[in-house]
């Protein structure tokens, strides 16, 4: 199992840092529920802009295998994850993002566990039934 990654979210994005990991989806303690195969490759990059806003370009990219809700075969699935999430300094700033089109952000925390950080946004990006298109299952 993977361990936590904690990190100080604004040295993180301040000095530029940058995190990764090649991994099959059953080392990641939540996904290893989801998943019954397969691996992603995650990057974690952190930026800050010249004005100080901090912002993690987030990117998880795999072929994994859900069970299909219908048949409970294995269902091909495709993770493809590329964007920003911006991290308000407080709830003004926080209103004032989700106001924003297409803006996702969050406050900024104390400590941001990164393996977490990346299964929570694999878990969102997920069908809410997954299943085989009618007349797909396996016998």
């Amino acid at each position: 199992m993977m361990h936590a990654v904690e990190v100080d979210p604004r040295r993180f994005c301040k000095s530029g840092q940058s995190w990764e990991v090649r991994e099959d989806v059953a080392v990641f303690p939540r996904l290893s529920l989801e998943f019954t195969q397969g691996g992603l490759f995650c990057r974690v990059v952190g930026e800050a802009s010249d004005a100080g806003a901090l912002s993690l370009r987030i990117e998880i990219r795999g072929d994994v295998a859900l069970s299909c809700q219908r048949c409970l075969g294995e269902l091909p699935y495709t993770v493809d994850i590329a964007h920003a999430l911006h991290l308000a300094r407080d709830e003004t700033e926080l209103e004032r993002l989700d106001a924003m089109p297409g803006c996702e952000a969050i406050l900024v925390p104390a400590r941001l566990d990164l393996v977490a950080l990346v299964e929570d946004e694999v878990l969102l990006s997920l069908p809410l039934a997954a299943m085989h298109a009618e007349g797909e299952c396996a016998a």
